[in-house]
């Protein structure tokens, strides 16, 4: 029997094995395997498309940007590129000049002084002869039949005057495609044709996504605006060029793709455009109010789609910025905020209510159109939505969120006033945008109805778990909502999961695991570490109940369990299975340290039914009104940290009370900006090459290397010992970091516990680090070395200044330079390291508690957690 023959008896005998559906998908796949690979030069035109590309500096990029348009399906005789240098210092020419020659008469080469990407396309439209036009970016490129597909739509449709293309993310780290972008959905159902004056065209915002024809843009004189910078140029020339369009459709094509590379240094326009004043000033003038007083000299009206695209543009501002204050700190020093303000405020002038609120809530929520509509607008929205956060079923609570006092709530038609009252400030540009309340409402029975309505009789909607119900809902009904998932999580007895970092302990957790181990036996506890850990030897010789972090044993306890208790509030964390477990757990967060920064950006939205806090500032800095955080202020417990407990008994211990050496304790924290990416599920993360020409790793290592330092420890006889943030460890363990043989370095693989660093530290030098307040918590001084402190809170964190100022509340003298730091210790070392009083004295008042018992009031926090409200 031939090969031939044996394959026709295997596909009639799986014919008779395989059902229809399963024979439909091979075929599918065969199908799709024929096709994937397309030849290039294969397709003929019906005329001539140009590429006009601003090039300035992208040498990287050229080669991958030419290769998609010479590998076209097309033949290469209808692809013209006009490659305009725009003043590269790079071997970008040499690159363009390299693919003249190997594709002789399709690139048209032109220098001209660095102007901008506008100035650069402007000058490559005065040099285009075709009918058709297109402004791909030279570090991006195409799918192989990207121009045969626009081809064949404006074959298909002879009256068409404008062609968009699906754009998708290209991650040059780890060469990944996404096909994520937030307007994708206008290509998802194939491709689709609107009416040049049809009102409701999708949002179209990329010139590089789009072919344009040149006789509308000789025609109507259209130039792309060189005022506006650093970006929406492009969403300006685009809105309006379809403002002059007065017939034929606007193409939408699915399968034309533009791969948009996002690059792995993040050094594009759009990356770094957020720290530039002209994003304040030249986009909303130039940009956003230009082109809708253009809309209104030719249509005499906004039409709703410019309104839309300003719309969409102006959410990025708010997603940025609200609640950001070191972001916009920038505007502040340059002295534009109140010219933004004024400029968004005569922008959202012409934008009408019903369009406002009509918006997708993807793409703008809520409670930023309600500010919208209120701060700028001067008007009430037409509508109220409040949002059930959580419900409490022993206590009988349902927690709401609303983003007005005006709203009424009734509970079986009587009027329902909250038992608990909140309201939290929402900043933007040094004022408080607009505020919302978080309110607790008692409920006796499942079968009573909540209702409520604005107070001027304006409907009103709740929110429960992604539904909307309008005017009212019986609480069973919001029940059944919110616990819908719940049996993907069901309980199974009472177990408590403890865990600090998932690849270290010797934090609030391991400390609270303990006193649970030796005070309440009773209580299923498990404490979850990955088994690689250096910590997890230590403990399981302890008798520590072990947990691998990430195993199977770890998902199937996590499944089951009734709480989740941690130093640590990573989503890792608190949301391993990526859902926050339904809210169907307890998710008890004990703090890594004290907050004295704002991190409200990164808590809110986290499902914290407990918070430990350890100081009166830092409890009132949760619980008050106008608090930036959303949290509950029955979920905030004054009840001091559990480690506070064990480092009292340590440092009263003979070994430190009667220790003669000294120590200095060297200890900055990490920046979010010089460490890598998590690698999967836990605290590990890429190896980022930045780190390594930082200023925080010169100065670090500066003043490490330092010969005054050395002197001065030799001198007092001390112990130097580099504490350097979990996040940076990595970089010193690998040899990127630099430290002297001297200094005893402490890191993950560690021979003492962190405890006994603070107890043996005379001294804590730190920048921003929270072990300053563990260290001060024992009565030792510390140094604050804060020589980036304008790059720090100016956007490098996800936090931003809070309450504490370490000028005024510090525990220790803050210095900017090297030599001030140096002559700082030098001043504590002559009076053998005693704390001055001014310092002592603020330590003695900042901390609630001194007695040995954070960890008691910590589990009594707990169990209340699941009384009955009386």
């Amino acid at each position: 029997m031939s090969s031939n023959e044996l394959k026709k008896d295997i596909k009639r005998a799986a014919k008779k094995v395989l059902p229809d559906p399963a024979i439909r998908k091979i075929r599918a796949y065969r199908k799709t395997r024929k096709g994937s690979e397309p030849k290039p030069n294969t397709y003929r035109s019906s005329q001539t498309y140009t590429v006009v590309t601003a090039v300035y500096n992208v040498e990287a990029y050229l080669d991958d940007f030419f290769t998609s348009l010479y590998n076209q399906t097309m033949f290469k005789e209808s692809i013209r590129v006009i490659a305009v240098d725009d003043g590269s210092t790079d071997l970008s020419a040499e690159i363009i000049k390299r693919w003249q020659d190997r594709w002789p008469g399709a690139i048209t080469y032109l220098k001209k002084e660095n102007g901008g990407q506008a100035s650069a396309r402007n000058l490559g439209m005065n040099h285009t002869e075709s009918e058709w036009v297109t402004f791909i970016d030279p570090d991006d490129f195409v799918s192989k039949r990207y121009f045969e597909e626009v081809d064949r739509a404006i074959v298909a449709w002879p009256s068409v005057q404008m062609v968009s293309c699906r754009l998708v993310y290209f991650f040059e780290k780890g060469r990944r495609y996404s096909d994520t972008h937030p307007l994708n959905n206008n290509y998802k159902h194939g491709d689709k044709f609107y009416s040049a004056l049809d009102e409701h065209i999708p949002m179209q915002f990329s010139m590089s996504t789009a072919f344009f024809k040149m006789s509308v843009i000789k025609d109507r004189g259209l130039k792309i605006s060189e005022d506006i910078k650093p970006n929406f140029e492009d969403g300006h020339f685009v809105g309006r060029y379809l403002l002059e369009l007065t017939a034929g459709v606007v193409g939408f094509l699915s399968k034309p793709r533009y791969y948009y590379r996002k690059r792995e240094s993040g050094t594009s326009t759009i990356d770094g455009s957020w720290r530039d004043t002209n994003k304040l000033i030249s986009v909303p003038r130039y940009g956003y109010l230009d082109l809708l007083q253009y809309s209104k000299r030719v249509r005499g009206f906004y039409p709703v789609n410019i309104q839309k695209t300003i719309l969409y543009d102006l959410s990025y501002y708010l997603g940025w910025f609200v609640n950001r204050p070191q972001r916009s700190r920038f505007a502040e020093e340059a002295g534009v905020q109140e010219e933004f303000l004024d400029l968004l405020r005569e922008i959202f002038a012409c934008i009408d209510t019903k369009v406002l609120f009509d918006f997708p809530g993807r793409f703008l929520r809520f409670a930023h159109k309600a500010a919208i509509s209120q701060f700028f607008m001067t008007r009430e929205p037409p509508y109220q939505i409040a949002y059930v956060t959580s419900i409490d079923l022993p206590k009988k609570l349902i927690h709401i969120r609303t983003c007005s006092k005006k709203i009424a709530f009734y509970l079986d038609g009587k009027v329902l006033t909250p038992i608990r009252s909140k309201r939290v400030g929402n900043s933007f540009f040094g004022v408080n945008l607009y505020d919302t309340y978080e309110l607790s409402f008692k409920f006796e029975r499942q079968n009573q109805v909540l209702s409520y309505v604005g107070k001027k009789r304006e409907s009103a909607r709740l929110t429960v778990d992604g539904k909307q119900f309008e005017n009212s809902l019986s609480v069973r009904e919001a029940i059944r909502r919110y616990t819908r998932n719940w049996s993907a999580y069901e309980q199974k007895g009472s177990t408590w999961i403890i865990m600090d970092r998932d690849t270290q302990a010797d934090d609030n957790g391991e400390h609270f695991y303990r006193y649970m181990m030796r005070n309440h036996p009773e209580q299923r506890c498990l404490f979850a570490l990955r088994k690689e850990s250096p910590d997890w030897k230590r403990l399981a010789q302890e008798g520590f109940n072990l947990l691998n972090f990430g195993s199977k044993a770890h998902e199937l306890e996590l499944r089951k369990c009734s709480m989740i208790i941690s130093s640590h509030a990573d989503n890792f964390v608190h949301s391993y299975f990526q859902d926050n477990f339904f809210k169907s757990k307890k998710f008890i967060f004990l703090q890594h340290g004290l907050t004295v920064h704002n991190l409200s950006t990164w808590l809110n939205g986290k499902p914290i039914s407990l918070l430990a806090a350890a100081s009166t500032e830092e409890y009132h800095s949760f619980v008050d009104d106008g608090s930036p955080y959303e949290i509950a202020p029955e979920s905030v417990t004054l009840s001091g940290f559990p480690r506070h407990d064990a480092l009292l008994k340590m440092q009263s211990s003979r070994r430190f009370s009667q220790q003669a050496r000294h120590a200095i304790m060297i200890a900055p924290t990490w920046r979010a900006s010089l460490v890598g990416n998590t690698l999967g599920l836990g605290n590990n993360r890429e190896f980022k090459d930045s780190f390594l020409v930082s200023e925080y790793k010169e100065t670090w290592e500066s003043f490490l290397n330092n010969s005054t330092l050395k002197k001065l420890a030799k001198k007092n006889s001390c112990e130097v010992l580099f504490v350097p943030h979990a996040n940076i460890a990595p970089y010193i363990e690998t040899g990127a970091f630099s430290v002297p043989d001297y200094i005893t370095v402490h890191t993950n693989n560690r021979d003492r516990s962190i405890q006994e660093c603070f107890c043996s530290a005379s001294v804590c030098i730190t920048d921003y680090s929270s072990m300053a307040f563990d260290v001060a918590y024992l009565g030792k001084e510390c140094i604050f070395y804060q020589f980036d402190r304008e790059f720090f809170y100016g956007g490098a964190q996800v936090y931003s200044q809070g309450y504490f100022d370490y000028e005024r509340d510090g525990f220790g003298p803050v210095v900017d330079n090297e030599n001030d730091l140096l002559a700082e210790l030098e001043k504590l070392a002559a009076r053998d390291f005693k704390p001055d009083d001014v310092y002592k004295k603020r330590m003695e008042e900042t901390f609630a508690f001194r007695d040995g018992k954070c960890c008691e009031r910590v589990y009594e926090a707990i169990m209340q957690l699941d009384e009955p409200r009386s």
